[in-house]
């Protein structure tokens, strides 16, 4: 498995929503990050006051500190595994479930420390402008800054328009249930349940093998697997309810785990381009 493959697995199946820091936002702001210390020293080239300095100088450091670790996976994808333990899989069947969603966990909580730098960075750059008394820093400030505000907006809303998951066959996003603004691609094969499924929901209405996914000749179907509660589709107003045969899924349909009347059950729609 190399990392491309790697990464594609991490999407479909760990259910990150900072996927998107690792793949082109941990490199650049890295590189701005370490540009904010000599920018700060030079800020400070004129002020007397050793413990100033000091303070500045370490305040200047701490977002490069927060970042190198996320861009430090984002570069060397298998040194970093090896550290903690963990050997790259040789393909995508010798890598457990478990183990992905548990990687996944720590690999976001890596990422919302680069992203935090990330705001700090633009404080660190303003802060030194300010400091420096360099007004022709003012228009570099800006545009990293909107730069990196961009990504920070992205934290508070990963599953946004343009910041969603994009599927070869589409996404299924939750739009009722607990897990509600959660996006899953759609693969062939991809199990629905609330047990060791690729698409994973724990709501008390889904069965521990509620039914999965096909796909042939690029039309997506829905297969009941003999679920509790049963699975319904709502398309132009109409209910469908699934037995044991394929149901093909078609943009903007709605997948109703359970009744659509009950208040539990749980909801996702289809959408062909993750949008």
């Amino acid at each position: 498995m190399n990392s491309f493959e790697f990464w594609a697995h991490m999407q479909s199946h760990a259910q990150m929503g900072r996927l998107w820091w690792y793949t082109f936002a941990a490199l650049p702001t890295m590189i701005i990050a370490g540009g904010t210390y000599p920018l700060m020293a030079f800020a400070l080239r004129r002020k007397s006051g050793p413990p100033v300095v000091f303070f500045w100088l370490l305040v200047a450091s701490i977002p490069a500190l927060l970042i190198f670790p996320s861009f430090y996976v984002s570069t060397n994808l298998e040194a970093s595994l090896a550290q903690v333990g963990f050997s790259m899989p040789a393909s995508a069947q010798e890598f457990p479930l478990a183990d992905t969603r548990q990687l996944g966990a720590n690999l976001d909580t890596l990422a919302l420390y680069g992203i935090v730098g990330a705001a700090l960075t633009v404080i660190v750059l303003v802060a030194g402008s300010l400091i420096g008394d360099v007004p022709v820093a003012s228009p570099f400030v800006q545009q990293i800054s909107q730069s990196i505000t961009k990504a920070v907006t992205r934290l508070t809303n990963p599953n946004r328009p343009g910041g969603g998951l994009v599927g070869q066959h589409g996404v299924l996003k939750v739009i009722q249930g607990s897990t509600s603004g959660s996006q899953y691609v759609v693969r062939s094969g991809a199990t629905i349940g609330k047990q060791d499924a690729d698409i994973l929901i724990t709501d008390s209405v889904v069965s521990r093998r509620h039914g999965h996914l096909d796909v042939v000749g690029g039309a997506v179907r829905l297969i009941d697997d003999g679920s509790t509660n049963g699975t319904y589709i709502v398309r132009a107003g109409q209910e469908y309810p699934l037995n044991n045969d394929p149901f093909e899924l078609l943009p903007g349909d709605t997948i109703y785990l359970g009744l659509p009347s009950m208040q539990t059950a749980v909801a996702l729609v289809y959408e062909r381009n993750g949008a």
